[in-house]
């Protein structure tokens, strides 16, 4: 990544790009060892990292990561359908 990015206190540490989307983890360095606190977040954003909306904040650096790769998941899928693209096989349900 480019320079460092904040947003509400949290600094940009992960970044995913699927087609027209951009999906990024933060972390709160204060909150992070601190107790009922969530320093970790996943947000979508456009395209400069200026405006982000529908954050998932989570307590632990591993939820976020997942979080992360299930919303970048999600987004496939997306477009997957907008694209009209059908895969042969389906995929396993969540659990």
């Amino acid at each position: 990544m480019e320079d460092k990015i904040v947003n509400a206190g949290f600094e940009i540490v992960q970044e995913l790009h699927i087609a027209d989307s951009v999906l990024v983890l933060g972390v709160n360095p204060e909150l992070v060892g601190k107790k009922l606190t969530t320093p970790y977040v996943t947000w979508e954003c456009d395209k400069d990292k200026k405006n982000f909306w529908w954050g998932h904040y989570h307590k632990n650096e591993y939820s976020a990561e997942r979080d992360l790769v299930k919303r970048g998941m999600e987004k496939v899928r997306f477009y997957d359908r907008q694209k009209g693209i059908v895969k042969e096989n389906k995929e396993p349900d969540e659990r």
